[in-house]
């Protein structure tokens, strides 16, 4: 009797310590968004910045498919009066204009005409979705069950169909190509397509192989590519794999490009070029007071990516960004009682590279050197040889400046 209430204990906190890692990531990632920009190998993020006496948000942006950023604006939590709140961004088709909104009306639509540098309010609706268009100041609006377009950077808005039942989640590659994606985990998920700006939707199924789950929230999402018909969908899995698929009919067919090892993307985007593709993952530092960004990126339709790693330092000026590569990390067995075995592949002249075990609040309870190794075993017991506590941790290795992902174990006592 005993054993069983101490097994149903452990299963409870199991889940609510899942619960409070599901919540942290997130509340990071509910102020993350990457947009592609007018010209190639130009990119947008907003995201979590730095914490001092309160906690800093921004804007950043880049021109060589994010191996730079350069942070154009910031607020803090709660910005004075009149003054904009980050939210989400829109790339449109002109050099130098850009989107901010969020989808519940706290701060409006804003636009910006100096690559995010200054902004100018144009409008508040509460739960109001938006899609920047194809075309130059082309952007579109759906709240109340209506559609809107506004071809004057958001002006003004003309009310386009009324009681529209379909989704507006991506605009397409002409005008008047509308896409809207929606369903249920683990049922069926539907593509919509309009190609006369939202009168008519043609419903395209998409099969379970490639539209699946939404653990954490994580909705399966499209993005529009660079062709007539091309689209990409990012779906996430129940052993927290993500998988990007591509589309060259409108969604009538789709090809596996990737499979991730975990879940890690929030936002994503396909770029201006053809081929680009981009995906962002958001970290805290192991000392809770900073964002460690990854932008991954691909020139090859989602097949491979460069990664660039930027620590997102209160003095952050774009300097200390570095290009990674992955380090694959994975453990076994998982859950483990005695010792689990953790195998990675570094990079070739990984400087100083240090394997570290953090409990799940990021405090630091091992560290080993692998300089040549490829394998490093785990015995559950901290830095002065106790035996830590059953429950879940995290483990990530550093080299010179880089970070790996951070990857989650169970410790079972």
């Amino acid at each position: 009797m005993a054993f069983l209430l101490k097994t149903k204990a452990m299963k409870i906190q199991f889940l609510q310590t899942i619960l409070l890692i599901v919540f942290c990531v997130i509340t990071i990632n509910s102020y993350s968004q990457i947009t592609r920009g007018a010209t190639p190998g130009e990119i947008y993020i907003s995201t979590f910045w730095y914490i001092d006496t309160q906690a800093h948000y921004s804007i950043f942006h880049s021109t060589d498919n994010g191996k730079h950023l350069s942070p154009q604006y910031n607020n803090i939590e709660s910005p004075p009066s009149g003054e904009m709140k980050i939210g989400r961004v829109l790339g449109d088709a002109t050099p130098g204009a850009l989107y901010n909104y969020d989808n519940y009306g706290q701060i409006g639509l804003w636009v910006s005409f100096d690559y995010g540098v200054s902004w100018e309010f144009k409008e508040n609706y509460s739960y109001a979705k938006y899609a920047s268009g194809f075309y130059n100041g082309e952007i579109y609006r759906r709240n109340d069950y209506n559609l809107y377009r506004s071809n004057n950077y958001g002006e003004t808005f003309e009310l386009i169909v009324e009681s529209l039942t379909e989704p507006l989640s991506d605009v397409g590659y002409q005008s008047g190509e509308l896409f809207g994606f929606t369903g249920s985990a683990s049922i069926a998920y539907n593509l919509y397509h309009s190609i006369d700006y939202g009168y008519n939707f043609y419903l395209i199924p998409i099969d379970s192989a490639v539209a699946f789950w939404a653990p954490s929230g994580c909705y399966p999402q499209i993005s529009r590519g660079t062709e007539p018909g091309e689209l990409y969908l990012v779906s996430w899995w129940l052993d927290s794999k993500c998988k990007i698929f591509h589309s060259v009919d409108t969604g009538y067919t789709w090809t596996q490009q990737y499979e991730s090892d975990s879940i890690g993307w929030m936002s994503f985007t396909a770029g201006r070029e053809p081929g680009s593709f981009y995906g962002k993952r958001t970290v805290l530092d192991p000392t809770h007071t900073h964002i460690i960004v990854y932008i991954d990126y691909s020139s090859d339709y989602g097949k491979t990516f460069t990664t660039y790693f930027h620590d997102l330092t209160p003095n952050f000026t774009s300097i200390n960004t570095s290009a990674i590569q992955t380090v694959n990390l994975s453990n076994y067995p998982n859950p483990f009682t005695n010792t689990t075995t953790i195998q990675f592949k570094l990079p070739k002249n990984a400087k100083n590279p240090i394997l570290s075990i953090y409990d799940i609040y990021g405090k630091i309870i091992r560290q080993y050197s692998i300089a040549n190794k490829n394998i490093q075993q785990w015995d559950g017991k901290n830095d002065f040889g106790n035996v830590v506590p059953g429950g879940i941790y995290l483990y990530q290795i550093s080299y010179g400046n880089n970070y790996s992902s951070i990857k989650k174990l169970l410790f079972l006592e």
